[in-house]
């Protein structure tokens, strides 16, 4: 029997509706096939994020989602950037379930600019694998998602931002996703969280892919650090072939709301550096 820990109920409920307890009441069973199936041995601790539960296991880590759309994109985005030596290796996948290779040591590389020699090489092999998943939604469908989802997880915080600045923001970041851009597979989460620390540098987990301009993957890892946001963008211009630094300040501005919300619900008195510059840039959207 696997137990699934009550908060990674609460978090997946909150995701995917009250319907979802269905599904979780099914894993056990489901994981139990995939034990046999696959040949694994679980460590017996269930992890967990917003969207899917983590299994860690002797030959990697089993990935359950309650949406099947989800787990197939990934699939087929991991199954592109497959020559990627900095991407996880995809080693199974069935409908909902994903066995990825180990990473380690595989800590998430939290607040790294994405500058650092440890980050770089995962960039340039993501944005020197070009091509397109067929069966993905649009760049443009993943920000209006991501925006959404912003403004129900920040809503006790956007006041203090203005409701107004994030409208601005949402408004200009729809356009930039309109227009054709670098186009192709997008990561569609890239951010500290979903590097995690390998052997070489970092490795790029949990993708979730769209198509559209690539640029806009890059936006949470210049922010890391809004004070350098120019020394990045012209650094990242000179280590990937074909960027175009106008079109990244500019994501880095429509987007510079949802970072400036994320700072404002973990640093409630916008005492940080980091917190103050992205207010301002947010507030300086046109």
């Amino acid at each position: 029997m696997i137990p699934v820990p009550d908060d990674a109920r609460r978090r997946l409920e909150v995701r995917f509706g009250p319907g979802v307890a269905a599904w979780l009441d099914e894993v056990p069973a489901q994981v139990g096939s995939l034990v046999r199936r696959w040949g694994l041995r679980l460590d017996g601790t269930v992890l967990h994020g917003n969207s899917a539960l983590v299994l860690p296991a002797d030959r990697g880590v089993l990935k359950l989602h309650p949406d099947v759309g989800i787990a197939a994109a990934e699939a087929a985005a991991l199954t592109h950037w497959a020559p990627a030596a900095h991407v996880v290796d995809l080693l199974e996948h069935d409908d909902g379930a994903l066995l990825l290779a180990p990473v380690r040591p595989g800590d998430a590389i939290l607040d790294t600019p994405a500058t650092d020699p440890s980050v770089l090489p995962a960039l340039r092999e993501l944005w020197g694998t070009p091509g397109l998943v067929a069966g993905l939604g649009s760049a443009a469908e993943r920000v209006a998602f991501g925006l959404a989802l912003v403004r129900r997880r920040a809503a006790a915080v956007v006041d203090r931002l203005g409701a107004d600045v994030l409208d601005r923001g949402e408004a200009a970041a729809l356009a930039l996703a309109a227009e054709p851009g670098h186009h192709g597979l997008v990561h569609g989460d890239l951010h500290g969280g979903n590097l995690l620390a390998g052997p070489d540098g970092a490795v790029v987990v949990d993708p979730r892919p769209c198509v559209g301009d690539r640029t806009s993957d890059l936006v949470d890892l210049v922010l890391v650090d809004p004070a350098r946001l120019e020394t990045t963008v012209a650094t990242l211009a000179r280590e990937l072939d074909g960027l175009d630094p106008d079109r990244l300040h500019a994501w880095c501005r429509a987007l510079a709301p949802v970072s400036a919300l994320a700072a404002l619900r973990t640093d409630p008195d916008a005492a940080a550096g980091r917190t103050r510059a992205l207010v301002a840039l947010a507030r300086a959207v046109p």
